[in-house]
């Protein structure tokens, strides 16, 4: 099943914020005071091949999960329940059984890779995607409370794309694309299953879904 117009459009704003989020990450990583990742108590693995592969950051979750994070992209897993896994560029979900990701540092060593469709599919997602989704929403506002807006501004200042949201508005925008995620109904009907989160979003009249509609807005290659 394709994704509609409107589909397209939330997954177009959600996956810029992302590759913002992950830029912003990597500049965390190679901070010249230290970095950040481990200084929040993550787990560092480097790919055993240097020429192949993306080192691997992990973190255990207050809600029970682990958090695996590369340069390609983000996981989410809790026991019984598998994963969420989320490629950059691409906010497109889609479900795993892995319950960890230790050892992988390739997006194609993942293995099977579900886009969730069925009720059961459908309900784990609405379960572990606002877990993913809201982890990067206190990673920023820990950021900021620690190193200010600042220090998030120079991040953005070296990114050659336009940014979707503002430095100071990073947490926020995560906060919002977690509730929107706690909206979602578990209801595969011929809009997708992306149907709740985007009427939602078209209720609530966000500014940044305002301005993402916008032939106008524009993203630098």
């Amino acid at each position: 099943m394709k994704p509609t117009r409107s589909e397209m459009g939330f997954r177009r704003w959600a996956a810029m914020l992302f590759d913002q989020q992950m830029w912003c990450l990597g500049r965390d990583i190679v901070r010249t005071h230290g970095n950040i990742l481990l200084d929040l108590g993550m787990c560092q693995y480097r790919s055993p091949n240097p020429n192949r592969g993306s080192t691997l950051y992990t973190a255990a979750v207050e809600s029970g999960g682990s958090l695996f994070l590369w340069g390609f992209g983000a996981m989410y897993t809790e026991p019984s329940l598998g994963g969420v896994f989320v490629r950059r560029n691409d906010f497109a979900p889609k479900w795993t059984p892995r319950e960890t990701a230790l050892g992988i540092h390739d997006a194609n060593d993942l293995g099977r890779l579900v886009t969730p469709v069925t009720g059961r599919e459908m309900q784990t997602l609405h379960i572990l995607l606002p877990r993913l989704v809201n982890w990067f929403a206190k990673y920023e506002h820990w950021i900021a409370e620690n190193f200010g807006t600042r220090y998030r501004e120079e991040c953005l200042a070296g990114r050659t794309k336009t940014s979707v949201v503002p430095a100071q508005d990073m947490a926020r925008s995560w906060e919002h694309a977690t509730k929107q995620c706690k909206h979602y109904q578990v209801n595969a009907t011929s809009r997708g299953a992306w149907a709740p989160v985007l009427q939602t979003l078209q209720q609530s009249a966000s500014p940044h879904w305002s301005d993402i509609q916008r032939p106008s807005t524009r993203v630098e290659k």
